[in-house]
């Protein structure tokens, strides 16, 4: 009894040879193979070579040869069904449960029932693009996307009519069983009384096949309004999700001569550049980027190599990211290109073609400035604390690039585009980095980045002047002080004064966030012990200097409205949208009103 061939074939597509031989041998590189003295027999100079391409191994000295599970069963000593156990185990694959009412060769029998279920039912989906208004409509949509009559017969699209049961009769004319269809996921059972009715319905169709071109699952776009937009194949006995990349099976051959790949995120953003010659490219689904995923695209590059193209917008930013941890997680070399003006490749090399694709691959950023360029987006970086943050933000990236050296020369660069020019940040940034450390020493950080004179004072009148704490607190909005290191504490201040406790070094500190209280605790004790910046000023004196200062931070934070406005004016005018840059132009006007009123003018 065994796993059957689906699986097994799962197994070894998720294992890399040269990873799993690399744990029983030391394996050196040899042009585009690796060696290492046999373990199957005594020997002085190396014959035992493995080839990461085929994936596959082989003795020149005692011809024993084969894949990933002839090497574990020459090596453990074990049969067939173990290794694979074993190299499942290792690839994190979770092993099925054996039916022991089902020998081997039934469960393979399953297996095959099910593709041929896949092959009938693409054979339907074709064929409903030439049936009547709903098919001439999703016949017009394919060219309305730009595909062609070539690439829909290669990616072998289609169309599910808008029917309760159109699939499943024609599967049951084909002879499929009830219960073989309900296994295949085309189909959903019903709740309330028996039966099933079809899964896609009024949608155009992607069938998703494995690394060897077989289909094992179906996704389908809806056809005009309606959600879900996009529906996938539930997991069955050949699909399980996160396992498979879109288009793997069209272009594994392309991204070995190319030796890189492009990974985007939809079938368009896969099918359109496919089409137009741009085809070491896959994509992923419509799901987090998984390891297993990463594993089986690195059988087919010699040394990984990625350009990571996803949508630019949030949520694109963020799928981005999760994927960069996984890859270099993985080893892979990490580019990231991110289209102009909020394009997507579909849509890019429509508008632009291929030629002009290609030129803009070849200029993608490495991750690291990638991930630089989303933090300063993200964070205010006119103010010491937006750069911490950016910092912060960027370290964990930093510290999965595996030589040390490349880290701290990578440490410089990212402090000249903060204009970071403090000796003491700079410093710490590089220990950081050398060191792989999550986050900066927020304590050192403040220490060489003495806060605002305008910070100061605010804090010292709320500690030390109750009359005056009265008429300026109502004027602290929270966004006055966000990114400023003093933000702590002045929002612990705050929320004491609102509840009436009494303020003192620990009430304050205990309302600070632990991963900052360190260098908070030191300010506060400043504040609380050091040299007063009111002593010998009278009430008016003071008055006029805290007012003063909460203008100084109000115009501080103006300029950073300011900034925000002229990014959304000058992409306004790259979009053509006139009332738009209209209206924006107005707010900047209403903004530098403001700001000639603060400074009197």
């Amino acid at each position: 009894m065994g796993f059957g061939k689906a699986f097994s074939s799962e197994v070894k597509n998720q294992t890399d040879i040269v990873k799993v031989i690399s744990d029983y041998l030391p394996l050196k590189k040899r042009g585009k193979n690796y060696v290492a003295n046999c373990p199957f027999h005594t020997e002085k100079t190396p014959s035992f070579s493995v080839n990461p391409v085929m994936q596959v191994f082989h003795c020149f000295g005692c011809s024993v040869g084969g894949d990933v599970f002839g090497f574990i069963m020459q090596i453990e000593r074990c049969d067939f069904v173990q290794a694979v156990k074993l190299l499942a185990e290792k690839a994190g694959i979770p092993i099925p449960q054996l039916d022991t009412k089902l020998d081997n060769n039934e469960l393979a029998e399953r297996r095959e029932e099910l593709l041929q279920i896949n092959s009938w039912a693409v054979e339907f989906f074709q064929a409903q693009l030439f049936e009547g208004i709903e098919g001439k409509k999703a016949l017009e949509y394919f060219e309305k996307r730009g595909i062609t009559e070539e690439t829909r017969q290669l990616l072998r699209l289609g169309y599910a009519p808008d029917k309760w049961d159109a699939l499943s009769n024609f599967l049951r004319t084909k002879g499929a069983a009830n219960s073989q269809i309900e296994r295949s996921g085309l189909v959903i059972l019903k709740e309330q009384s028996s039966g099933h009715y079809d899964r896609f319905r009024g949608r155009c169709i992607f069938p998703i096949t494995d690394a060897q071109g077989r289909v094992i699952a179906f996704g389908g776009r809806v056809l005009g309004e309606g959600e879900p937009k996009y529906l996938n194949s539930p997991e069955t006995p050949l699909y399980t999700k996160g396992r498979n990349l879109f288009g793997l099976s069209y272009a594994k051959e392309a991204i070995r001569k190319q030796r890189f790949a492009i990974l985007v995120e939809g079938y368009l953003d896969f099918a359109i550049p496919f089409q137009e010659g741009v085809q070491n490219i896959v994509a992923s689904l419509g799901t987090a980027l998984t390891e297993q995923q990463v594993k089986l695209l690195g059988r087919y590059l010699e040394t990984p190599q990625i350009v990571v193209n996803f949508d630019p917008d949030n949520a694109g930013v963020a799928a981005t990211k999760r994927s960069l941890e996984i890859l270099l997680e993985q080893g892979y070399k990490v580019n990231v290109l991110t289209l102009p003006d909020g394009e997507d490749p579909d849509t890019f090399i429509r508008g632009h073609g291929a030629v002009e694709y290609r030129q803009l691959l070849k200029k993608s950023q490495p991750y690291i400035d990638y991930i630089l360029t989303q933090s300063m987006r993200e964070h205010d970086i006119s103010r010491p604390a937006g750069k911490v943050e950016t910092l912060n933000a960027v370290l964990p990236f930093l510290s999965k690039m595996r030589d040390r050296v490349e880290r701290s020369i990578y440490a410089d660069q990212i402090a000249d585009r903060l204009k970071i020019e403090g000796r003491v940040v700079r410093e710490e940034l590089k220990r950081a980095a050398t060191n792989r450390l999550p986050q900066l020493d927020l304590a050192k950080i403040v220490d060489a980045s003495p806060i605002l004179a305008s910070e100061k004072l605010l804090l010292e009148v709320i500690l030390t002047n109750e009359s005056l704490q009265k008429e300026i607190v109502p004027y602290l909005t929270t966004e006055l002080f966000k990114d400023l290191f003093t933000e702590p504490i002045f929002t612990a201040l705050i929320s004491l004064i609102e509840t009436g406790e009494q303020i003192t070094f620990e009430s304050l500190s205990s309302l600070v966030n632990p991963t900052k209280r360190k260098y908070c605790e030191k300010i506060i004790a400043e504040l609380m012990t050091g040299t007063s910046l009111l002593a010998n000023l009278d009430e008016q004196d003071l008055r006029d200097k805290a007012l003063g200062s909460l203008s100084s931070l109000k115009r501080l934070l103006l300029e950073k409205e300011k900034a925000v406005l002229q990014s959304e004016i000058n992409q306004a005018q790259r979009d053509g949208e006139t009332a738009r840059t209209t209206e924006l132009y107005l707010k900047k006007f209403e903004l530098a009103q403001q700001m000639r009123h603060l400074l009197g003018e």
